[in-house]
């Protein structure tokens, strides 16, 4: 038993026994009950006192005093002393009184509270405060998780974050593996990478580790009293010691012995739902053309030249910047322009975490060609969104711009339609002169046999008529081809199994590296661009049901939608959560995301 020396007594010490305080029990967890002793020698108790109390703090809950007459024998310390100063080392008669106590479910050193004792009509304090060091109980939880939002009530479409923390007690053993950390179906998530993620010593806490980092950006897609579902995690801890009965033999005689055993046990916690009331926007002041963005943006847009020629090109640069839904951006409406051709714009995606929040830039290129001389006017481009910190609609604009369009070379329409021809060079009217003068005479030639006009040949109307499906063959190629590179969606899902093969090439570097969290990021990524590259659709941003619609509609079995998001869905977890799968595992992983998209017919 753990023995407490007491700081101050109302009572004077004697030579060969102490009073002490001393706790029944080697562990004092968290939730349950124990008892604290106060030995007080009987020599030493005041005649004229009354009944202990005891003024509990911290949560300690006081269940019942007893108290009982005891011989106590002396320790080693006291017989050191006793056999020097010449005290009893046969032992004392001592009152004990027991305090039952429960404990709080804080766990750390903790004051108990103080002893008090009423001698003469005068309350004395004996104690002081007390401190008991209170441990996680076996049967709790050795893993405590917490995912905590960075707000609660928030706009549709508004970005918020959630923090995961982690904190081990005592008897964690290790194991962590995270079985489900799906955010729901109501947001559009940007998950972060929890490799970096370390555990640090609590402090007051014994062989208490925490952690904590922001596990993901969400944004919600409708309004309404939505829920992020448990994240649900599974590991190992020390289970309940356990007294175990052995029968053992010794010298030919049998006796029984006991000890106290502890196992290993897996187990399972889960952190607590979190509830998210989501705000529908505002209608007053909604613009008309709102782009559905909710956050704080920017906006710029402007012509790379407003001077040009027929069959010339200018480019208009859009670019924009906000902390709205991670990783998408609506495009803005533009502008008619009757008087230009264009070409399928170009868009450029990127996400970047910048202070507590992820920022998406989006950059478009729009090539226009006018398609004949004159001045023109391109109206004003716009762009609106919501911005939940001033719960006001913003509105920024870009233009008009006047272009000025002089003749060219050569026709708008032979320009944009086709490449000029190559060949030789035209030959020129002084040439022509000079050839003239160099002409030599033309010699009768003498008649023969075989001097026949050609058309009359049979092999001149074989090669003749050969000519024909030939030059329409290679003018429908020609025309294909063009067709095919103007049409920017036959163009990309033409490179994606390219696109793909270099996908797994990195992750197959990654996997030799044994960076698994690289590995799972490609495995990801590669299986996402590759549906985009097929089907044309940006499916990054999506959320799971979106995706599921999407790929429903473009005719893709049931069972092979199901596969795609249990796919994503398990790389997603072995990405983000704080493990790291064995090697065998990666390299399965690997190979089934590589059949998965072989099998994949869009």
């Amino acid at each position: 038993m753990k023995r407490i020396t007491l700081f101050c007594l109302a009572a004077a010490l004697c030579v060969s026994a102490r009073p002490s305080l001393q706790v029944d029990r080697e562990r004092v967890e968290s939730g349950k009950t124990f008892g604290l002793q106060l030995v007080f020698p009987l020599a030493e108790l005041p005649e004229n006192r009354s009944d202990l109390q005891m003024e509990t703090a911290n949560g300690f809950t006081l269940m019942g005093i007893d108290s009982t007459d005891q011989v106590i024998r002396p320790s080693m310390e006291d017989m050191f002393n006793s056999f020097f100063g010449g005290g009893n080392r046969g032992g004392y008669k001592a009152r004990v009184y027991t305090f039952k106590l429960k404990a709080p479910k804080k766990t750390g050193r903790l004051s108990v509270g103080q002893i008090y004792l009423t001698i003469d009509g005068q309350k004395r304090n004996l104690t002081g405060d007390v401190p008991i060091s209170v441990q996680r109980a076996y049967t709790d939880d050795a893993l405590a998780v917490s995912l905590t939002p960075s707000k609660k009530t928030i706009y549709e479409g508004e970005q918020f974050s959630v923090t995961l923390g982690f904190h081990t007690f005592e008897h964690f053993e290790g194991g962590l593996q995270a079985t489900d950390m799906n955010t729901g179906d109501d947001f559009i998530v940007h998950r972060s990478d929890l490799a970096n993620m370390k555990f640090e010593p609590v402090e007051g806490g014994r062989r208490e580790m925490q952690a904590s980092a922001k596990f993901a950006w969400l944004s919600p897609t409708k309004s309404g009293n939505l829920q992020i579902p448990p994240f649900k995690f599974k590991y190992t801890k020390r289970g309940e010691p356990k007294v175990v009965e052995e029968k053992k033999q010794m010298g030919g005689m049998s006796f029984h012995a006991q000890s106290i055993r502890q196992e290993s046990v897996e187990t399972e916690t889960q952190t607590p739902s979190i509830n998210i009331t989501v705000k529908p926007l505002p209608t007053e002041g909604k613009p008309a053309n709102f782009s559905g963005m909710v956050g704080s943006y920017t906006f710029n847009a402007d012509f790379d030249r407003t001077n040009l020629k027929v069959g010339e090109a200018m480019t208009l640069t859009i670019n924009i910047k906000g902390d709205g839904l991670p990783g998408s951006i609506t495009d803005p409406k533009l502008p008619d322009f009757g008087e230009f051709r264009s070409v399928p714009p170009e868009n450029e995606i990127n996400k970047k975490v910048v202070g507590n929040k992820v920022v998406t830039t989006k950059n478009i290129r729009v090539f226009l060609y006018p398609k004949k001389k004159g001045e023109f006017t391109i109206p004003e481009i716009t762009y609106s969104w919501f911005n939940p910190s001033k719960k006001v609609y913003e509105t920024a604009k870009a233009g008009p711009w006047n272009v000025v369009v002089e003749k060219g070379d050569a026709s708008a329409e032979a320009i944009f339609q086709a490449p000029v021809a190559q060949g030789p060079a035209a030959v020129q009217k002084q040439e022509i002169e000079s050839l003239g003068s160099d002409i030599r005479f033309i010699h009768k030639v003498r008649d023969t046999a075989n001097n026949t006009a050609p058309y009359k040949s049979i092999v001149y109307w074989v090669i003749f008529a050969a000519a024909i499906p030939f030059y329409l063959i290679v003018t429908f190629a020609v025309r294909s081809r063009r067709k095919h590179n103007s049409d920017a969606a036959l163009v990309r899902k033409g490179k994606a199994n390219k696109m793909l093969k270099a996908r797994f090439a990195n992750a197959r570097e990654a996997l030799k590296k044994g960076d698994a969290k690289a590995l799972y990021a490609a495995l990801e990524n590669g299986l996402i661009d590759y549906l985009s590259d097929k089907t044309n659709l940006e499916f990054k941003g999506m959320t799971r049901p979106q995706m599921k619609e999407e790929l429903a509609k473009l005719g893709i079995k049931a069972e092979t939608i199901d596969a795609i998001d249990n796919w994503l869905e398990k790389c997603a977890f072995a990405r983000f959560a704080p493990v790291n799968p064995t090697k065998d595992e990666q390299q399965k992983m690997l190979e089934d995301v590589e059949k998965l998209c072989e099998g994949l017919k869009v």
